[in-house]
């Protein structure tokens, strides 16, 4: 069977902070984009956003897997212990009246805290994408040795990926931030790709952002970060799935 590519996409406050509008408008977009390139994907959703509407979930569950990024998308490693647990269960439970079989998860900025894998397993998940950093160095060379996904105590653990020779995470923002030339820097096998919705936004709503942040997250962001998406997929095959899905295929190749 092909290798395929788990596609992860974050959908949390706009830059992570606050506002909605990549919830509300980017989603409709993306999934049109999905579905016209025969690509499902994973979304990791803040279930704090289903107080805007449900819509938006509703629709990318017809066709996608909806998994959790906590309740709030507050740092895990911040929180007590029956907070981190607060945010895990109820997460999983409140995205669970929308889409069904919501069995992964991601931390906020992958923050994970003590006992993580525990608190996990006793959440209900079968599996994690916790695994990884936003930021370059050798440690990106290491996550992309793991296999992908690996069994690490009571559930299955999908890490990230790296390109630029292992130095950089394998995710839109990196592709974005040194486009075009990050395009010859995809790794021989890619196993997994995130992105955020708020990346394909106008500069303008990351306003609330500190300044030098600010210009780095939105270099060849909005119209631009389409078609660096575009040019990635084509790139790396074009063969993008769920992280269900290739759960599913290593199961049966093993079976």
């Amino acid at each position: 069977m092909a290798n395929r590519i788990a596609l992860t996409v974050d959908l949390e406050p706009d830059w992570g902070v606050r506002g909605t509008r990549a919830y509300r408008e980017v989603t409709p977009r993306f999934l049109r984009f999905l579905e016209e390139r025969d690509l499902r994907a994973t979304f990791f959703v803040v279930s704090d956003l289903l107080d805007v509407g449900r819509e938006p979930l509703a629709a990318a569950a017809e066709r996608n897997e909806i998994a959790s990024h906590g309740r709030s998308h507050r740092l895990l490693n911040r929180l007590s212990r029956a907070e981190t647990l607060g945010e895990l269960e109820e997460s999983r439970l409140r995205l669970s009246d929308c889409a069904q079989g919501v069995r992964g998860f991601r931390a906020p900025f992958f923050r994970r805290c003590p006992d993580f894998d525990e608190l996990l397993t006793n959440a209900g998940y079968a599996y994690d994408a916790s695994l990884g950093t936003v930021w370059p160095g050798p440690w990106n060379r290491r996550l992309h040795a793991l296999e992908c996904p690996h069994r690490a105590g009571g559930v299955w653990e999908f890490p990230t990926s790296a390109m630029a020779a292992g130095m950089l995470p394998l995710s839109l923002t990196w592709l974005r931030l040194f486009a075009p030339h990050s395009l010859g820097w995809l790794p021989r096998r890619p196993r997994l790709l995130y992105l955020h919705l708020h990346e394909f936004l106008p500069a303008q709503t990351a306003s609330c952002l500190p300044s030098q942040l600010r210009w780095t997250l939105t270099r060849n962001c909005g119209r631009r970060a389409w078609d660096v998406l575009d040019r990635a997929v084509d790139a790396m095959g074009g063969r993008m799935t769920t992280c269900a899905d290739v759960l599913t295929d290593m199961r049966s190749e093993d079976g």
